[in-house]
């Protein structure tokens, strides 16, 4: 049988040559120049854990706007026309209807002459009454008329006021300032009350709508700041409401969220991060110190030789510029927000700004 002797010198090899590594890695990082970085802190603050849910923006107000009136639609606004309150949308030929306000005016001229009449025929009346020259009940009978003519005068005005109101009502007008997205009728058709003749919709209140689990409305309520994100963009904004009515198959309830406008589009996708936990205190650090290299996450930290130290983390929830972590870190410990990329484990730094951590 043959027996293999290994060298002393064969089992130093590996060892040589790792501690050879190490010592160049280490002449490396205090050969290279300073690195100049800006630094922030790690800060210790609430956070829950998140569920990150997709939203989409709508307008607080879109409305089908519909005609009060029959008619022939003599204009309806095109498609894209931004309107304010109280503009015209659309016109209703309101030709029969002034033909009907030049009759209801006829007739309270006709009753107008009827009481002037019978107010002058009194007069008389009470002249002879008073000479006892007539019968008193004769004057009773024009007075009771009078009544009646007066009576009819106010029915005929009020007939006028309403034709009015429908002359009114020809020009349909938007109930709120929006654009007009969609058409459902043209110039020549007619149209009944209760018909939709466009689609308005408000540009400018907007807010996110989002499907969410139902548990999630006992982390979340009126007030609460949620982020939201969608292509490269990220904001803090508050929840509006949360309707806590869920659907008896899939569990889900409806979740509004505050948007500014000229942020998104009405359509457009977004992710929110809603809690899913109680709110618990963890480490955070502003987004800029995270460093992803090599399937790696990682920050780094100061030494008090002003050393670059690699410290290994496990991120968390964002919140806004913040994002929670886990680690060997502490609060309060200084991190590297600028600069990092280069950076490499142990090289030397020379500190140009350390900013104040904001929560």
């Amino acid at each position: 049988m043959n027996t293999r002797t290994i060298s002393p010198t064969s089992r130093l090899t590996p060892l040589i040559a790792s501690l050879f590594f190490a010592l160049a890695t280490s002449l490396a990082s205090a050969q290279a120049p300073e690195a100049v970085v800006e630094l922030s802190t790690v800060t210790e603050q609430g956070s829950n854990s998140v569920l990150s849910l997709p939203g989409t923006v709508i307008s607080k107000r879109d409305a089908e706007i519909s005609a009060e009136l029959d008619g022939r639609l003599n204009w309806v606004a095109e498609v894209g026309d931004a309107v304010e309150k109280g503009e015209a949308v659309a016109v209703i030929d309101d030709h029969i209807l002034q033909l009907q306000l030049r009759n209801n005016e006829a007739q309270i001229k006709r009753i107008s002459a009827d009481i002037d009449y019978n107010k002058r025929q009194i007069e008389r009346l009470q002249r002879l009454a008073e000479q006892n020259n007539m019968a008193k009940s004769e004057l009773d009978l024009v007075e009771s008329q009078l009544k009646m003519l007066e009576q009819d005068r106010t029915i005929a005005q009020v007939s006028r006021d309403r034709t009015l109101y429908d002359i009114e009502r020809t020009q349909v007008s938007a109930p709120f300032p929006g654009i007009v997205v969609s058409r459902e009728m043209t110039v020549g058709e007619y149209t009944s009350p209760g018909t939709a003749l466009v689609r308005l919709v408000d540009t400018a209140e907007l807010e996110i709508s989002v499907n969410a689990p139902l548990r999630v409305a006992r982390f979340n309520q009126s007030g609460t700041e949620v982020q939201i994100e969608s292509d490269q963009q990220q904001m803090l904004t508050a929840i509006r409401s949360v309707i806590p009515v869920g659907d008896s198959r899939s569990r889900m309830m409806e979740v509004r969220i505050e948007l500014q406008s000229g942020v998104w589009h009405i359509g457009e996708a977004v992710t929110v991060e809603l809690a899913d936990g109680i709110r618990e205190l963890s480490l955070s650090v502003p987004r800029d110190a995270l460093v992803l290299r090599n399937n790696e996450v990682f920050v780094y930290t100061i030494s008090e030789d002003n050393k670059a130290v690699k410290v290994p983390v496990t991120a968390g929830a964002g919140r806004g510029q913040k994002i929670a972590i886990s680690g060997s870190l502490f609060a309060g410990d200084p991190v590297v927000v600028r600069g990092a990329e280069s950076l490499r484990d142990g090289q030397a730094v020379k500190i140009i700004r350390h900013h104040l951590a904001v929560d």
